[in-house]
């Protein structure tokens, strides 16, 4: 469920630019609600990022794959020995579109830290194979702005709608649910470092209580990647890799002072290749 941008993009090509990546990374500490246990995962995906004359667009889709600590549905039931080794697998999509006051105007904003003024929308979609059956759909929509640094941060409001499946108990404790509107608090960035030969990107949602025993949740995703296609073929922007981390309080709205797995702290290795 990346949502990052690639880096820092010249001001002359703010409008017209694009990359376009593979990546994959590696953990064993991630957690799921209802688990207690550490779930290691393997996580491979494709992502776009392009500018133009209204503002951004970014597309991300991960395949997720999990050990057997997070156990895919079986027919013969989840405590049958053939589905004891076979971990879930995961599909999340997310799509975000972005207008810039800065590119349609032709104007630039300049209110101390404020170099931009943008309305953000976006999109989640994802599909897991476990009992519980999650089938995530989101919603968000609102003003961010951008903020004077190297590279690019933005930092902005949205409402947000979300619903979900749940297939163990019949609704309203299950089923298709569909959740209060409510508000996230957002940030994302890219910053370029030791002349470009380093990134530091990444973001942080938090998402309002939405009801039906949810509470308030906080995902935060960061990453430190060293140019590895610059320092040993001359070619930049092409082979990276380093670390990820990845820290989620009360996920998906669980509480994590009385749910197993509602609480991950997560280091991974990233590798990312763009085209």
């Amino acid at each position: 469920m990346d949502r990052r941008w690639p880096g820092s993009i010249p001001a002359a090509q703010a409008a017209t630019w694009s990359d376009a990546w593979v990546h994959f990374a590696y953990g064993t500490q991630f957690a799921e609600p209802g688990y207690r246990q550490s779930i290691a995962k393997r996580i491979v995906g494709f992502s776009y990022a392009g500018g133009d004359g209204w503002g951004t667009n970014f597309f991300n889709l991960d395949v997720l794959m999990s050990d057997a600590g997070d156990p895919e549905a079986c027919a013969a039931g989840a405590n049958s020995p053939s589905c004891a080794a076979a971990g879930a697998q995961e599909l999340y999509a997310v799509y975000r579109r972005t207008w810039s006051y800065d590119q349609i105007s032709g104007n630039t904003i300049q209110w101390g830290p404020i170099n931009d003024v943008k309305l953000a929308m976006g999109v989640d979609y994802s599909a897991k194979n476990t009992t519980f059956g999650p089938r995530v759909r989101k919603l968000r929509l609102g003003p961010m702005v951008g903020l004077n640094v190297p590279g690019f941060a933005e930092v902005g409001l949205e409402l947000y709608k979300e619903s979900n499946h749940n297939g163990f108990t019949p609704y309203p404790q299950g089923g298709d649910v569909t959740f209060n509107t409510t508000y996230v608090l957002a940030a994302d960035w890219g910053i370029p470092l030791a002349g470009g030969q380093w990134k530091w990107s990444g973001y942080v949602d938090h998402i309002g209580a939405k009801g039906f025993g949810t509470v308030p949740e906080t995902l935060l995703s960061t990453e430190v990647m060293y140019d590895v296609g610059r320092a040993l073929s001359g070619a930049p922007n092409k082979l990276w890799a380093g670390l990820q981390y990845q820290y989620w309080r009360n996920k998906f709205g669980n509480p994590s002072g009385t749910t197993p797995g509602a609480k991950a702290s997560t280091p991974m290795v990233r590798v990312e290749y763009h085209f």
